[in-house]
């Protein structure tokens, strides 16, 4: 539940959270909304993004969005448009994480990955930032993983999918940044909740493990000891979106606890 306590350190922005109707792109969306930013909160659940409007900002906008298909992203930058006159804040929080062996990744399911996961983040980002350029103003933040980087062969289609949206990212800041937009990456590590749960669902399956297992030896192994909560990542969010970031750009914020090292 949103703080009654609003700042106004994004007031007058126009924020866009897509993938905004649970876990982090929820915190986000709740974290903006505090700060004083309109709020568009979109996803492929559009009865989930409608009950996060509602909790965090009832005055925002949410609406179902297909990222993987282009012309559903594109309909959805136009209609928080529509509402809002503008659109400043693009978050790309919408991903799947598909755990397969990797002789049994099937171009269906890698496909399935990279939709949402690459072409779906690179479209938003592409017809958020034709809108932003009018202005000369925009803040693009994606989501992406320690898996970009490092080994896990459980996740190799996530891993590969998130390592194309950070290379996305470097070049659509090096493209943009004439435009005003910054555009960065934060990588959270393991986190409570949201698709965490659903992904060790699926990893129990693959292993066999029970649940209390699998999430006790998924934590152990993280160098600060414990999972990082949505909330904090959110906040980083935050500080991205304002202008005290505004020299910041194609940069990639680990919240990994020091996982990456470990």
């Amino acid at each position: 539940m949103r703080s009654t306590a609003v700042s106004s350190l994004l007031a007058g922005r126009v924020a866009l959270i897509v993938g905004g109707a649970r876990g982090l792109g929820r915190a986000i969306a709740d974290q903006y909304a505090s700060e004083g930013a309109s709020i568009a909160i979109a996803d492929l659940d559009q009865a989930a993004a409608e009950s996060a409007r509602d909790a965090i900002a009832p005055q925002g906008f949410a609406t179902r969005v297909d990222v993987a298909d282009p012309a559903s992203s594109r309909a959805l930058v136009d209609a928080v448009v529509a509402r809002f006159g503008r659109l400043d804040i693009l978050v790309n929080c919408a991903a799947i994480c598909l755990v397969d062996p990797l002789l049994e990744v099937t171009p269906e399911r890698w496909d399935r990955v990279f939709g949402v996961n690459a072409r779906g983040a690179f479209f938003c980002m592409q017809h958020a930032a034709r809108v932003m350029s009018a202005n000369r103003f925009g803040r693009i933040i994606n989501i992406s993983t320690p898996a970009s980087r490092m080994g896990f062969p459980l996740f190799a289609s996530y891993g590969a999918s998130k390592a194309a949206v950070d290379s996305m990212t470097r070049a659509a800041a090096i493209a943009w940044a004439p435009h005003g937009i910054t555009v960065n990456t934060i990588v959270p590590g393991r986190m409570t909740g949201g698709m965490i749960d659903a992904l060790e669902a699926d990893l129990q399956q693959v292993t066999g493990k029970p649940a209390a297992e699998l999430a006790a030896d998924r934590t152990k192994g993280l160098p600060m000891g414990r999972r990082v909560d949505p909330v904090e990542v959110a906040k980083a969010a935050v500080w991205l979106a304002s202008d005290a970031a505004a020299y910041v750009t194609a940069e990639r914020f680990n919240f990994t606890g020091g996982m990456e090292l470990a």
